[in-house]
């Protein structure tokens, strides 16, 4: 009898155990930017839990904050992540890594003519400026700054190589070192990217900087790229499409003008520190620069030709800068059909060939519903 108690035990513990582990949660973790206005939309979609409408019931998202589109790109190669919001240029340098992990580029997170990240940022004294020739030639032998390896970095890059700009430094630092040496004098220039532009900027900010150019100086676009591992793809289809399909949700949320008071109030939540009103002007706010055009990004989340010219473009320039070890992605990297399946399961049409789901207009910071 005793021996009879041992193995129905024995066999109960492992029923039981076998049960467990069928049910066991599946847990895969997103990185994102709660200081870049590539990453609000994952904000939305984590606050609101957009996610789950979608995912099996197995499955859980976590959300892992950075500072940098650099940091996120280590902790996919890592496999702390299995997705990420980044620029363009981060992205690139992370998918050129796939003898470490293949990682694709799945979806468009957004896209600016160079609004968002492509700004070139000078001290308050500085002079005023008729001309990007003439900021240009400002610039020479100046201290710049830029977080390298970002497309604030990638930026600057083009613009000193269109405009021959010599620095007197071009110095690594992030986007609060930046904000901290204007503050105190120590920088002649820099490029940053939102929400860090305006809180430091003249329209809504404190003032330490002026904007005198943006990406249409050497017709460098701001685009995000939401990045996949490929094993998470292949290994869990249903969750990288629950995921997907939540994205989706979070853009067209993020696009309705009736939203963007909640919007901000959930981004404030994550960046700690920014006003609201900093906030709101980082992504509904015009910019000042040359342009009469009041767009200041479009979504499109699949990959139109505009977001793809720009993808082709950035990998030959990183490789000659020695950024990168080769002049192109592999083929297989750029790969949008699955959320271009979801587009199309989803029942939506196309706002138009560039923008697929719709435009954000910059508003004029007395537009503003925050006072702080």
């Amino acid at each position: 009898m005793k021996g009879f108690c041992s193995i129905f035990c024995a066999l109960f513990i492992f029923v039981m155990s076998a049960a467990t582990g069928a049910n066991a949660a599946r847990t895969f973790t997103i990185g994102y930017q709660p200081y870049d206005t590539i990453s609000y939309q994952v904000i939305v979609n984590a606050e609101l839990g957009l996610w789950k409408k979608y995912a099996p019931k197995d499955v859980e998202f976590e959300f892992a904050p950075a500072l940098q589109g650099t940091i996120v790109a280590n902790n996919m190669l890592a496999g702390k992540a299995v997705a990420g919001y980044m620029s363009v240029m981060p992205a690139t340098i992370l998918c050129s890594k796939d003898q470490q992990a293949e990682i694709k580029m799945v979806a468009s997170l957004g896209m600016s003519e160079g609004t968002r990240c492509s700004l070139v940022l000078v001290r308050k004294d500085a002079p005023e400026f008729k001309s990007n020739e003439d900021v240009a030639k400002w610039l020479n032998n100046k201290v710049i700054a830029a977080p390298k390896g970002s497309a604030s970095d990638q930026y600057l890059r083009r613009f000193f190589e269109r405009y021959q700009v010599k620095p007197k430094e071009y110095l690594n630092q992030s986007i609060e070192v930046i904000a901290t040496n204007f503050r105190s004098g120590k920088l002649d220039a820099a490029s940053a990217w939102e929400p860090t532009v305006s809180r430091i900027a003249t329209d809504v900010g404190d003032g330490s900087v002026r904007i005198v150019a943006d990406g249409s100086a050497c017709d460098n676009p701001d685009l995000g790229i939401l990045v996949m591992r490929n094993d998470f793809i292949k290994d869990n289809p249903d969750a990288a499409k629950a995921y997907l399909r939540s994205e989706l949700e979070a853009q067209r949320f993020l696009l309705d003008p009736a939203n963007q008071k909640q919007v901000v109030e959930m981004v404030a939540k994550h960046a700690s520190g920014i006003s609201k009103r900093v906030l709101w002007y980082s992504i509904y706010g015009k910019v000042p620069s040359t342009s009469a055009d009041p767009v200041r990004e479009w979504k499109s989340y699949y990959f139109n030709k505009r977001e793809l010219d720009n993808i082709k473009a950035v990998a030959p320039f990183l490789h000659q800068e020695k950024v990168i070890a080769v002049p192109a992605l592999k083929d297989w990297v750029v790969d949008d059909s699955l959320a271009r399946a979801i587009f199309k399961e989803a029942g939506y049409t196309p706002v138009d060939e560039k923008a697929t789901l719709g435009y954000i207009k910059g508003m004029l910071p007395a537009q503003c519903p925050f006072s702080d």
